[in-house]
């Protein structure tokens, strides 16, 4: 299993300090039932996150590949174009 929490990030901040805009996901892979295949759960952790894939299912490559692909989703989304991305695997 690979989980990760995944940000994207603007330069400008809050009256808190916080960045604006701040999306926030938890991302968890595993294998799926196929050899070699894997499978990624995206859940979105902020509020108004962009998240029109929230599961990505690959067929070669296993989990590290469903979440890579996942990761590459995250990035596509319209509202995190242009924002900084940070990732922490633990």
């Amino acid at each position: 299993m690979i989980k990760a929490v995944v940000k994207f990030f603007g330069a400008e901040q809050d009256h808190f300090g916080m960045p604006v805009p701040y999306h926030s996901y938890l991302v968890v892979s595993s294998p799926w039932q196929t050899p070699n295949s894997g499978i990624a759960s995206v859940v979105a952790l902020s509020a108004n996150a962009p998240l029109s894939k929230p599961h990505l299912l690959v067929l070669q490559g296993g989990e590290r590949a469903a979440f890579d692909a996942a990761l590459q989703a995250l990035a596509s989304e319209p509202n995190n174009a242009g924002l900084t991305q940070h990732s922490h695997e633990g």
